[in-house]
């Protein structure tokens, strides 16, 4: 009885935690820049909709930035709030061979809330370079108030991000 009563707890604390039940594996640490904290994450490849050209093709991972504002965003976002309409574009290498996958990211909403992301296909396990290319707002035809009673602060120029990281694969979905 004690080693069932074990197990329930054990299995009840795993299923609580992010990593156990989504499977999400961060790519390094988050990057705070522009008043913006992004998260690089990759989980088992995800159903979405609508579904586009390609994208019934199989792949192995879910590849996301995950970014909010920071307390002090000067760009009239809240502190943890997801910051809308931006351009993010990524490209994946693996080190030491010429492979690589290049793509934009779509805003989607899961569970655990809005972010950006793509099913991308991997060359196996390995070690590779991440690159986010993220431009702002303005470039996706969103507009700001300036004028001194409602504006917020200018969007800052584009900008790209770059992690290292190991690929070991996702096993199978439920078994992280």
């Amino acid at each position: 009885m004690k080693q069932s009563m074990k197990t329930i707890l054990v299995a009840a604390t795993l299923s609580m935690s992010g990593v156990a039940s989504a499977g999400e594996v961060p790519i390094g640490e988050p990057m705070e820049i522009n008043g913006m904290e992004i998260a690089a994450i990759y989980l088992q490849a995800v159903k979405m909709e609508p579904m586009m050209p390609g994208m019934m093709e199989p792949q192995d991972i879910h590849l996301e930035a995950d970014i909010h504002a920071m307390k002090g965003n000067t760009n009239g976002f809240g502190e943890g709030e997801w910051i809308p309409y931006l351009g993010v574009t990524y490209m994946v290498a693996k080190v030491g061979t010429d492979w690589k996958s290049v793509g934009h990211f779509h805003p989607m909403v899961a569970s655990d809330g809005p972010h950006y992301g793509a099913n991308i296909k991997m060359d196996g396990p390995g070690k590779y370079h991440l690159t986010y290319h993220i431009t702002p707002p303005a470039y996706q035809g969103f507009y700001r108030h300036f004028d001194k009673e409602t504006g917020v602060g200018q969007w800052w120029v584009p900008f790209k991000l770059e992690w290292d990281f190991t690929y070991v694969g996702t096993g199978k979905k439920g078994g992280y």
